[in-house]
């Protein structure tokens, strides 16, 4: 299967790490889209058990989390606050002031929700 490398019209890499306006707020969204604050983003790289890899050995397809800030309305298993799982090259990465790195996926490119594993002694 050949996955497209625009959506909508748009070319992911054209909009990487563009910041968004600041002088507006996003304040919904439309149909599926979801925005998703990264939660395994640390200053310079992804954490993976524990450590810390520079995002230049981070390979784009590779496995992310993140939390769900916003949802639109037709979103019908995912909610604010819902962590989940996706594939990290399937979306828009943008900078937003609040969140910091955030990513606009549609609900079907989650592949999951997840929660933190409790350390087992």
């Amino acid at each position: 299967m050949i996955l497209p490398t625009e959506i909508n019209g748009i070319v992911p890499e054209d909009y990487k790490d563009l910041p968004l306006p600041e002088d507006y707020e996003i304040t919904e969204l439309l149909g599926d889209v979801i925005m998703v604050k990264y939660l395994d983003m640390v200053d310079g790289g992804v954490k993976r058990n524990g450590i810390i890899l520079p995002n230049q050995i981070v390979d784009q397809r590779a496995w992310r989390v993140g939390e769900v800030v916003l949802a639109g309305p037709n979103c019908k298993q995912v909610k604010k606050g819902s962590k989940v799982i996706f594939p990290g090259d399937r979306g828009l990465v943008a900078i937003r002031q609040k969140e910091g790195m955030v990513i606009f996926l549609s609900e079907n490119r989650i592949f999951g929700i997840c929660e933190v594993k409790e350390n087992i002694a």
